[in-house]
């Protein structure tokens, strides 16, 4: 399912957050109606995604408070954004449009918290008036067993950027929290320190990546960090993008498979 918002690089801030509440009311009333209602997978691509529109706010925040007032009405309000909201990426193009494409399930997911990260929706106003509302991934069936769908992860601890500066500190935060996603999918005990074999272990479950990249200059050291840490038959996919913070570098999403544990 897909919506566009055509020429919304035009807008103002309250017609442009008013225009991303109105895509995600209409792909909800589409879902609705279809084979497949429940939401399990957003992809959004906003246009100028770091253009300022008010003191400390920028485009990026005008999304989150459309999106968080159209997924509240749509999943019945904060428990239903703790239980079942949906997992995400959001990235910057050079196009004019919002698009946003979504994945539905004839089941409803199963929302994965990353125990290393506090909740998009549970931010603190330092990122906007209303939070990003996404989960970090999402469980859903499938005919050989469970994936997880994996949303956009960055180089976040907490709610804060972390190796300001520093790709390749940031390279190897990502892979950690890819690493810490894939591991509670499968109900395993958290530790924050992973040896060297679990977390190569986690990461070898994914089968499909969408690497993006803020700088071209920054393309080789990415591929090389991405080739080596994901193993040979996964299908990577490189893409130059503005991410949702001017500081990060390099966000990765994914699908991995589950490990199944014993007593399901």
């Amino acid at each position: 399912m897909s919506a566009r918002a055509k020429e919304a690089a035009g807008l103002g801030a309250g017609d442009f957050e008013e225009r991303c509440s109105q895509v995600y009311s209409a792909i909800a009333d589409d879902l609705r109606g279809s084979a497949a209602p429940h939401p399990v997978r957003f992809w959004n691509y906003l246009p100028e995604i770091h253009a300022h529109s008010g003191p400390g706010i920028d485009r990026y925040m005008n999304f989150n408070a459309g999106r968080f007032r159209a997924l509240s009405q749509w999943l019945g309000g904060s428990a239903g954004l703790d239980r079942t909201v949906p997992s995400a990426s959001g990235v910057g193009h050079r196009g004019r449009d919002l698009v946003v494409h979504a994945l539905g399930s004839r089941t409803p997911g199963v929302l994965v918290a990353n125990p290393r990260q506090i909740a998009p929706h549970r931010y603190s106003r330092r990122f906007g008036p209303l939070p990003p509302c996404f989960a970090r991934a999402t469980v859903v069936p499938d005919a050989r067993g469970s994936l997880i769908l994996v949303g956009g992860t960055a180089s976040i601890r907490g709610e804060d950027s972390v190796h300001v500066g520093n790709l390749s500190a940031q390279i190897d935060e990502t892979f950690h929290n890819l690493a810490h996603l894939v591991r509670a999918a499968d109900g395993q005990p958290f530790h924050e320190e992973l040896a060297p074999g679990d977390r190569a272990a986690a990461l070898a479950r994914f089968c499909n990546l969408r690497v993006y990249y803020v700088r071209e200059q920054d393309r080789p050291e990415v591929t090389r960090a991405v080739g080596a840490a994901f193993p040979g038959d996964c299908r990577i996919e490189h893409l130059r993008a503005d991410l949702c913070r001017a500081e990060l570098l390099v966000e990765i999403e994914g699908v991995a498979d589950r490990e199944m544990m014993k007593d399901e």
